[in-house]
């Protein structure tokens, strides 16, 4: 777990200098350049995802879901004065997992501090993940098993008014060494989290119904030794 921290830490220093560096008319592919680069200064040696460090989808590509190695930032998409950035990183050190997700709010022109857009329809998507994550920590024991804690949280999105757009449907999955063993959170996966036995990821990407932005929050959780759901 310390050494999963550490990478963890490194994504989330890195997310957080992000928010400085970002302007307008910068690509996805400048900003995913600069968050590997950043990654690296900070001891990631790997990226455990397909090689893929980063993937950063904004403005009308933040609703796309992308998997393995069809997942690539664009060179031509360019940030404008009112927008939304997803950042998905995965760095990792000597082996070890982190994986964390962000959704960067542009406005009039300038980057808003981290989870705080005055823009409604910015904050609607914000607070519904904000929503989730709380609700995950509310609602998740070691019993419970993946697919259980996926159709409680999949109701809790349809309930908000938002739509699950993962390619795959899933919320999250285990942290692994391999990614081939990654768990699920998704309908059919009937192992409980203790039986597991591992961290664990939340990662809704939503959008509210019919709507054309996308928003993404991820976070590593662990249960500890009293059961006890922590945030890695």
């Amino acid at each position: 777990m310390h050494q999963n921290s550490i990478a963890q830490n490194i994504a989330k220093e890195t997310m957080s200098e992000l928010h400085e560096f970002i302007t307008v008319g910068m690509s996805e592919k400048t900003i995913e350049e600069k968050a590997l680069e950043l990654m690296t200064e900070k001891g990631s040696n790997s990226w455990w995802y397909h090689g893929i460090g980063a993937l950063v989808l904004l403005g009308k590509r933040s609703i796309e879901s992308m998997s393995g190695h069809d997942c690539y930032s664009s060179d031509e998409n360019c940030v404008s004065e009112n927008d939304v950035i997803t950042i998905d990183i995965a760095p990792t050190v000597d082996g070890y997992w982190g994986d964390y997700a962000r959704t960067i709010f542009m406005e009039n022109g300038g980057v808003a501090p981290e989870d705080a857009p005055s823009n409604p329809l910015f904050r609607q998507g914000l607070d519904a993940e904000l929503y989730l994550h709380a609700k995950l920590k509310e609602i998740a024991t070691p019993e419970m098993t993946y697919e259980e804690l996926f159709l409680k949280l999949n109701d809790e999105i349809i309930g908000l008014g938002f739509e699950n757009l993962d390619i795959h449907g899933n919320l999250g999955h285990s942290i692994e060494m391999d990614q081939k063993d990654r768990v699920y959170i998704e309908r059919g996966t009937t192992r409980s989290f203790k039986e597991v036995g591992k961290p664990f990821t939340l990662e809704p990407h939503i959008r509210q119904k019919g709507g054309k932005l996308g928003f993404k929050r991820e976070n590593i959780y662990y249960f500890d030794e009293a059961g006890v759901l922590q945030v890695l």
